[in-house]
C-alpha cells in the first residue's frame, strides 16, 4: 500500500521539486520511504507503506534492462503464480515484491497483463521503448487514481490534493449538484474542473501527445443464470475461503474489522481457519438502537481474537471532521465515515493491515432499498392483490428492522420515483438543489441532473432483470464511493485495508446468480444467508446489518446544535459563495425546531460548507 504520483510531458519539462512536493503531501499513505524516477518526459513519485518484501520491495521498480519503470499502489494476490509463469518465460527477478511482476508481465503481455491480475491496484508504468505512459486501476475501484491534463502534459496521483499544488482549480457545479442530490459524485468528474478520476476497470495510455482511456473489465451480462442453490452455495463458500486465504499474505501484523454484520463476520471466520489468533476492531455507540457491538463481540469470541472497540460520541465530531475532509479531498460521504475513521485509528495502534467485509451488500443484494425494485415490478404488472400483500409484508419486515432509523426514509418514500428508479432516494430533490445554490452556481449547473448519469449506467447494464440493473448501478457508482472512503480512512492512519468479498471472481459469480438467489420473498442476500447458516452463529446470519448507522439527526438537535449552527452561520455561508445563506438556514432551522427530520440534509450542508472553508472559500 502506498501513494503514487507523477507527470508526463512530451517536451520533457519535469519539475523534480514539484514531484517531491506531491509525494510529501501524501506521506501518510507511505511513511516508510519515498522514491523517484525522472527521465526525459516522465517523472514517477512514490511513498511506501511496507507490507510485502520489507527488505527489497522499494519503488520505483524496473525490468531487467530498465526500459520499463513503474510505481504501484495495492496488492497483487496472485503474484507468486504469475512470477513462476514469467520465470518460465525467461524473466529474471531482483526482488520478492509483487510490484516487480507488473514490470515483467507488461513486457510479456502488454496491457493484457491486466486480465491476469487478481488484486487491488492503481499503478503508473513508463515504457521507454514506446515512450508510453500506462495508468490502470483495479476492476472494482478499491484503489484510487486521479489525473489532470493540460494540453499534452498529464499529471496523476493517488489523491486529489496532490494535483491541486499548481493552484486550486474551479469547482465543478455539476459535482456540487451530485453531492447535494445523492452524497456522491458521478462518472469521471471530481469536485474540480479539469481533474478526473480513472474509473474502476479502466486504463489510460499517453503517448505521442495523445491520451486515450479504455475499459478492460465490466460485470458480465448474466446471460446464463445460475439457479441451482446447492451448487451456488458450494461456489460461494469456495470463493470466500480462497479469496480470504489469498489476502492473508503479509509480512506485518494483520487484523480485521467486525461490524456485526454477516459479511465481515464471514471474512473473520474464514481467516481464523488459516491463522492463529489476531486482532479485531469495531465501533460502539452509546445509543443502544444503533449499537451492533454485541454481534461483533460474539464473532470475536467465536474466533478467539484480541478484540478492540472504540466508542463513537458526538463530542468527537467537531475536531474530527476537518481531518476527515482533508483526507477525503471531496465532500462525498455520509455520516458513517465518522465511525469508519475512528475504527481505523484504533486499528493503527495494533496492526498495519485490516480485512473488511465491504462489497457483500452490493454484489448479493443486501440493502433494504432493493425492496423498492419489487414494489416497482408489482406496480408495473398492475397486480393489485400482489401489491397489497407485498406492501403488508414489507411494512412488517421494515418495521422490525427499524428501516426509518437505518435508511433515514419513511416507508412512504418507497413509492418515490428516485427510489423505484435507482434503488436510492435523493437527499435533496433537484428543484430544491437549485434553491440551495447561489444564483451563479445554479446557472453554471443549469440543465444538469445527476439522474441522467444514473440512467446512463442503467442503460449500459447488460443484466436481464431489474434487480440486476440496480445492483450494477450500485457497483458502478455507490460502491466505488464507499471504497474511496475506506481507502482514505485507512491511509489517514497508514493502514492497508483489504476486501476479500470484492475479489473479481466473486463479483462475476454474483452477477451470474438468478434473482431468486439474491432476493427471495423478503429475504435479502438470500444466497449468503443460506451458505453461511452453518458457518456463523444463527444470530449473526439472521441479524440485518445496519452498516455504521449514525444518530446524526439526534446529535444535531442536541450536542452538535451549536457546532452545526456555527458552521452554517449566514456570514460564513455567504463568504463561501456556493450555498444560499437564507435557504441553508431554513433547512437547519426546520430540523432544529423539530418541524421536520432533516438530519441527512443538514449533514450534507455542513459537510459541503466545512469543505469549502478548508479550500479557503470562507
Amino acid at each position: 500500500m502506498c501513494g503514487i504520483c507523477g507527470a508526463h510531458d512530451p517536451e520533457g519539462r519535469i519539475d523534480e521539486g514539484a514531484l517531491q512536493r506531491m509525494t510529501d503531501l501524501m506521506a501518510y499513505r507511505g511513511p516508510d520511504k519515498d522514491g523517484f524516477y525522472i527521465h526525459g518526459p516522465v517523472g514517477l513519485g512514490y511513498r511506501r507503506l511496507s507490507i510485502i518484501d520489507l527488505a527489497t520491495g522499494d519503488q520505483p521498480i524496473a525490468n531487467e534492462d530498465e526500459t520499463v519503470w513503474l510505481v504501484f499502489n495495492g496488492e497483487l494476490y496472485n503474484y507468486r503464480e504469475l512470477r513462476r509463469g514469467l520465470q518460465g518465460l525467461g524473466h529474471r527477478f531482483r526482488t520478492q515484491a509483487d510490484t516487480e511482476v507488473l514490470a515483467h508481465g507488461y513486457e510479456a503481455w502488454g496491457t493484457d497483463v491486466l486480465q491476469r491480475l487478481n488484486g487491488m491496484f492503481a499503478f503508473a508504468l513508463w515504457d521507454e521503448g514506446h515512450r508510453r505512459l500506462f495508468l490502470a486501476r483495479d476492476r472494482l475501484g478499491v484503489k484510487p487514481l486521479y489525473y489532470r491534463q493540460d494540453g499534452a502534459r498529464l499529471t496523476f496521483a493517488s489523491e486529489l490534493k496532490a494535483l491541486r499544488l499548481d493552484g486550486t482549480p474551479r469547482l465543478d457545479a455539476r459535482a456540487v449538484v451530485d453531492y447535494l442530490s445523492f452524497l456522491n459524485c458521478y462518472g469521471a468528474k471530481t469536485m474540480f474542473r479539469g481533474i478526473q478520476r480513472l474509473l474502476p476497470g479502466e486504463y489510460l495510455l499517453a503517448e505521442d501527445g495523445r491520451t486515450v482511456v479504455r475499459e478492460y473489465w465490466d460485470l458480465p451480462d448474466g446471460g446464463a443464470r445460475l439457479s441451482d442453490e446447492r451448487a451456488a452455495i458450494e461456489r460461494y463458500l469456495a470463493l470466500l475461503e480462497d479469496s480470504v486465504g489469498l489476502e492473508l499474505m503479509s509480512d506485518v501484523p494483520l487484523g480485521a474489522q467486525i461490524s456485526g454484520g454477516m459479511d465481515s463476520s464471514a471474512v473473520v471466520v474464514a481467516a481464523r481457519k488459516r491463522m492463529d489468533a489476531f486482532d479485531t476492531f469495531s465501533a460502539q455507540f452509546p445509543e443502544k438502537e444503533f449499537d451492533e457491538t454485541p454481534y461483533a463481540r460474539q464473532v470475536a469470541e467465536l474466533v478467539g481474537s484480541r478484540h478492540h472497540e472504540v466508542t463513537v460520541r458526538p463530542s468527537v465530531v467537531p475536531a474530527l471532521m476537518p481531518k476527515i475532509l482533508f483526507h477525503l479531498d471531496e465532500p462525498r460521504a455520509g455520516p458513517g465515515v465518522i465511525p469508519q475513521f475512528l475504527v481505523n485509528e484504533l486499528a493503527s495502534k495494533h496492526v498495519r493491515v485490516v480485512l473488511t467485509g465491504h462489497g457483500g451488500d452490493e454484489l448479493f443484494a443486501g440493502y433494504p432499498t432493493y425492496y423498492a425494485t419489487k414494489l416497482r415490478e408489482a406496480v408495473r404488472r398492475g397486480k393489485g392483490d400482489d401489491l397489497v400483500r407485498f406492501a403488508e409484508g414489507l411494512g412488517a419486515g421494515l418495521r422490525s428492522e427499524g428501516a426509518k432509523r437505518v435508511l433515514g426514509l419513511p416507508l412512504v418514500s418507497l413509492i418515490s420515483r428516485d427510489l423505484r428508479q435507482y434503488g436510492r432516494a435523493a437527499v435533496f430533490p433537484r428543484p430544491a438543489v437549485d434553491g440551495l445554490l447561489r444564483p451563479a452556481v445554479a446557472r453554471e449547473a443549469r440543465g444538469y441532473d445527476p439522474r441522467t448519469s444514473l440512467d446512463a449506467y442503467l442503460k449500459r447494464s447488460r443484466a436481464k432483470d431489474r434487480l440486476g440493473r440496480i445492483q450494477y448501478l450500485d457497483v458502478k457508482t455507490y460502491l466505488p464511493s464507499l471504497l474511496d472512503n475506506e481507502d482514505r480512512s485507512c491511509m489517514a492512519y497508514s493502514v492497508e485495508s483489504r476486501v476479500p468479498i470484492l475479489d473479481h471472481r466473486m463479483a462475476e459469480f454474483a452477477a451470474s446468480l438468478s434473482p431468486d438467489l439474491r432476493v427471495r420473498g423478503l429475504t435479502l442476500k438470500y444466497l449468503p444467508r443460506r451458505a453461511l447458516s452453518g458457518y456463523l452463529p444463527r444470530e449473526i446470519v439472521e441479524h440485518k446489518k445496519m452498516g455504521f448507522p449514525v444518530p446524526i439527526s439526534a446529535w444535531f438537535r442536541d450536542e452538535l446544535t451549536s457546532w452545526a449552527s456555527g458552521v452554517l452561520a449566514e456570514d460564513r455561508v455567504a463568504a463561501a459563495g456556493v450555498l444560499d445563506p437564507e435557504a441553508t438556514r431554513e433547512v437547519l432551522d426546520a430540523h432544529l425546531s423539530g418541524r421536520a427530520d432533516l438530519g441527512d440534509q443538514v449533514w450534507a450542508l455542513v459537510n459541503l460548507q466545512l469543505w469549502l472553508s478548508q479550500l479557503g472559500h470562507a
